[in-house]
C-alpha cells in the first residue's frame, strides 16, 4: 500500500475524476462485475486522490452513491424513453410534427434517396398527443420540397422498432427513436422561414462538398470527405471495397475521424502564423475563430467532439489567465457526454478516444513531475 501511495500521489487527479468513475458504475449497475469495480474504484479514489482525503469516508461515501444512482438512472431513462415510444406507436399510425435539421442524399439499398433528419416537436395518434425532443431518420424518394428549416408534418407514419439490440443502442446514443422508409410520405410544411441558420450552414456544408468533388480527384475526394470533412454517408458506396481492405489489415481505425484531424488543422494555421507578425493573444483569437467555423462546417464524431471542446476550454483558459490541467478538463469533458447520453459508455469510438487520451495526459503529467 506503501508503494502505491508514494509513487502515484504525485499526478494531479481532478476532483471530478472519483465522481466520474462512480457515474459509470451507475451506467453498468447490472453488470456482474459491479462490486469488483465499486471496491476497485473506492481504492483508486481513496489512495489516488488526494483531494478526497479531505472529506470524512462517510460524505464521500453518500456523494459516491449519489453518483451511481444518477448514472444508473440516466441510463435507464434513456432505455424507457426508447421503449416508451414503441409502446405509444406500436401498431398505429401516427403524426408526426418536426423540424428538418438535416438532409443527404444517399445510396440505399443500391438506390439513391435521400436522408432527412427531423427534430421532432410532437407526435400524435388519433386520441393523445405528447411533446418528444429526440430526432427522426426518414428514408424517402421525395425531396424536391424539403428544406433544411422548415417545420413539417408528417401523416400516416408506421414506426416499427427494430430487432438488433445493437441498432437499438446506436439509435438511442444517436438520440434517434426511429429510422422509417418512407418513398411517398403524406406531409404538409407547416412552416418555412426566410431565413434559417440551420438552412445556411446545411448549404455552405454542402457547397463546400460538391465544390470538392468536383476539384478533387475519385481517391482523393473519398477520403476527404470522410477523414477531414467527417461525411462518409455521401460516399458510403466507394468506401465500402477501401473498408474491407483495411479491416483485412486490421487498420480500420485509421479511416475513422478523430481529435488528430482536428489537430492537424491546428497546426498549419499554428504554422502559418509563425510568418505573421501578429500578437499572440490575436492569433490564438483567430486560429480558435477558424477552428470553430471548421468544426460548424463538417460532420462530428463522438472523439473529434471531445478534442474539439478540450481545445476550446484550452483557449479559455488561455484567455482568462487560467492554468489549464488536461486531466482536469479531459474528466469534465468526459463526465458531459456521459450525462447527455451515457449509452455513450458502450461504444467503441467513445472508449478508445477517452481511455487513449487519459493514458496520454496521465504519462505526460507524469513525465514532466519527474523531470522537475
Amino acid at each position: 500500500m506503501h508503494f502505491f501511495t508514494k509513487n502515484f500521489h504525485i499526478i494531479t487527479i481532478s476532483p471530478l475524476f472519483s465522481l466520474t468513475i462512480f457515474f459509470i458504475i451507475g451506467i453498468i449497475w447490472y453488470n456482474a462485475l459491479v462490486l469488483f469495480l465499486i471496491i476497485f474504484s473506492s481504492f483508486l479514489c481513496y489512495y489516488f486522490t488526494p483531494y478526497n482525503k479531505q472529506f470524512p469516508l462517510s460524505h464521500q461515501l453518500i456523494l459516491y452513491s449519489l453518483c451511481a444512482f444518477a448514472g444508473a438512472w440516466l441510463h435507464q431513462k434513456e432505455l424507457y424513453n426508447y421503449d416508451n415510444f414503441y409502446e405509444f406507436t406500436h401498431n398505429k399510425p401516427i403524426t408526426i410534427t418536426g423540424t428538418i435539421v438535416d438532409k443527404n442524399d444517399v445510396i440505399n439499398n443500391y438506390k439513391k434517396s435521400t436522408a432527412i433528419t427531423l427534430a421532432i416537436n410532437t407526435i400524435a395518434t388519433q386520441n393523445y398527443t405528447k411533446k418528444n425532443n429526440k430526432l427522426l431518420l426518414l428514408y424517402t424518394n421525395n425531396n424536391n420540397n424539403f428544406t433544411v428549416g422548415d417545420t413539417i408534418t408528417f401523416f400516416d407514419i408506421y414506426c416499427k422498432k427494430p430487432s438488433n439490440q445493437s441498432f437499438q443502442q446506436y439509435q438511442i446514443k444517436e438520440q434517434i427513436v426511429a429510422t422509417i422508409f418512407e418513398d411517398n410520405p403524406k406531409y404538409i410544411i407547416t412552416y418555412h422561414p426566410t431565413w434559417s441558420l440551420r438552412y445556411w450552414i446545411w448549404h455552405h456544408k454542402k457547397r463546400i462538398l460538391e465544390g470538392l468533388a468536383h476539384k478533387l480527384s475519385h481517391h482523393g475526394f473519398r477520403f476527404f470527405s470522410s477523414l477531414f470533412l467527417g461525411n462518409r454517408m455521401c460516399i458510403k458506396a466507394e468506401l465500402e471495397e477501401t473498408n474491407e481492405q483495411f479491416k483485412t489489415w486490421g487498420i480500420s481505425h485509421f479511416l475513422a475521424r478523430s481529435g488528430l484531424h482536428l489537430a492537424l488543422f491546428i497546426y498549419i494555421w499554428q504554422v502559418i502564423f509563425c510568418i505573421i507578425p501578429l500578437p499572440l493573444i490575436i492569433k490564438q483569437i483567430i486560429i480558435s475563430l477558424l477552428s470553430c467555423i471548421y468544426f460548424i462546417l463538417t460532420w462530428t464524431s463522438a472523439p473529434f467532439t471531445r478534442s474539439f471542446a478540450l481545445f476550446i476550454l484550452n483557449k479559455l483558459c488561455l484567455f482568462t489567465k487560467t492554468s489549464f490541467n488536461l486531466l482536469h478538463y479531459l474528466t469534465l469533458v468526459c463526465l458531459g457526454f456521459l450525462v447527455y447520453c451515457p449509452l455513450y459508455l458502450f461504444f467503441l469510438d467513445f472508449q478508445l478516444s477517452f481511455t487513449l487520451t487519459f493514458a496520454l495526459a496521465w504519462l505526460s503529467q507524469l513525465s514532466l513531475k519527474q523531470q522537475n
